[in-house]
């Protein structure tokens, strides 16, 4: 991933936590053979989101090599959306990856985590 693609998720990233307590975390890693799902929950601890106050943390884990990815979300948020979000979020996924076009993926599932972030965990209006 070059400098130009890294800052566009950062940039992405920032905007879509802008106004919630929710944090956003992106993990791109090496290696052909990677069980997205399970990496994901690992890199989440790892990252340290298990231990973010809200509970309301997500993670989306690339794997380009193995052409794979997951999104995961901390207890509270998850039950906030529920399976049927994350499961139309790796659906929305999917055909950016099929075309190439990882970063847009990324950015796409950034932005929907950072909509549901909002919408279930706004800031305090003495903090936003």
């Amino acid at each position: 991933m070059n400098p130009a693609q890294r800052r566009r998720i950062a940039n992405a990233i920032a905007s879509a936590e802008a106004g919630t307590s929710g944090r956003i975390a992106v993990r791109i890693v090496p290696g052909g053979n990677v069980d997205a799902f399970e990496r994901a929950k690992r890199e989440f601890v790892r990252a340290g989101l298990h231990a973010h106050a809200g509970r309301n943390a997500a993670l989306v884990l690339v794997a380009p090599a193995a052409k794979r990815f997951a999104a995961v979300g901390d207890r509270e948020l998850h039950a906030r959306v529920g399976d049927r979000f994350w499961e139309e979020l790796v659906g929305e996924m999917r055909p950016q990856f099929a075309r190439g076009a990882v970063t847009d993926a990324i950015v796409h599932a950034v932005r929907r985590i950072g909509e549901a972030l909002n919408a279930h965990f706004p800031l305090p209006e003495d903090r936003a």
